[in-house]
C-alpha cells in the first residue's frame, strides 16, 4: 500500500468516526467466506458498514478524533463496524451471529463517547428498538397525567354525589 493510498484511508475513516453513532471492533479471526458475506450483510441491513484496515491507519485515525479510547484495543486483526443511524442495530446482529458461530468476537465498542467492553454486547442487543422505548417513555410520562385526571374525576363525581344526596334529603323534606 503506497503513501497516498494510506493517507487516503486514514482520511476516510477520518471521516466515516466523524460520521458514526457508534462502533464495534471486532477480531474477525475463524470466519471463512460465507460467514463473512453474512455478517456484511446483516449489517448493512441494519444500516452499518464493516469494514477491514489496518491497526496502524486505524490508530492515526484515532488518535485525531474522539475516539482515543479505542487505542489500547487495537491488537491483532480488527474489523470495524460502522453504525450511522442507529447504534443499537449492529449489536443485535453481531450478537445473533456470536450465538450461532461463537465469532467474531466484539473486542471494544465505542457508543456516543463511551467505550463499552464486550460484555456489553447483549445488554445492547437484547434493548428494545428506538421506537418501543420512545413508546415506553411517552407511556411513563403520560401514567402520573392519567391517574391525575382519574383523582379529578373521582373528586368531581364524588362532590356531584353529594349535591345530588343533598337535593334528595331537600326534597323529601319538601
Amino acid at each position: 500500500m503506497s503513501r497516498i493510498e494510506k493517507e487516503k484511508t486514514v482520511s476516510e475513516l477520518q471521516d466515516k468516526f466523524s460520521q458514526i453513532k457508534s462502533l464495534f471492533l471486532t477480531d474477525f479471526r475463524g470466519l471463512n467466506v460465507e460467514e463473512m458475506s453474512k455478517l456484511r450483510r446483516g449489517l448493512r441491513e441494519s444500516g452499518a458498514e464493516y469494514k477491514i484496515t489496518k491497526n496502524t491507519l486505524i490508530r492515526r485515525a484515532a488518535e485525531q478524533s474522539e475516539l482515543t479510547g479505542i487505542l489500547d484495543f487495537l491488537k491483532g486483526p480488527t474489523g470495524l463496524v460502522f453504525s450511522y443511524q442507529d447504534p443499537l442495530a449492529p449489536a443485535k446482529t453481531l450478537y445473533e451471529l456470536f450465538r450461532k458461530l461463537e465469532k467474531p468476537k466484539v473486542k471494544v465498542i465505542w457508543m456516543e463517547g463511551r467505550v463499552l467492553d464486550q460484555s456489553h454486547l447483549k445488554t445492547l442487543a437484547t434493548l428494545p428498538g428506538r421506537e418501543i422505548l420512545l413508546a415506553q417513555l411517552v407511556s411513563s410520562l403520560n401514567f402520573p397525567l392519567t391517574n391525575l385526571v382519574g383523582t379529578l374525576d373521582a373528586v368531581l363525581r364524588e362532590f356531584l354525589s353529594t349535591i345530588e344526596a343533598i337535593r334528595d334529603e331537600k326534597s323529601k323534606a319538601a
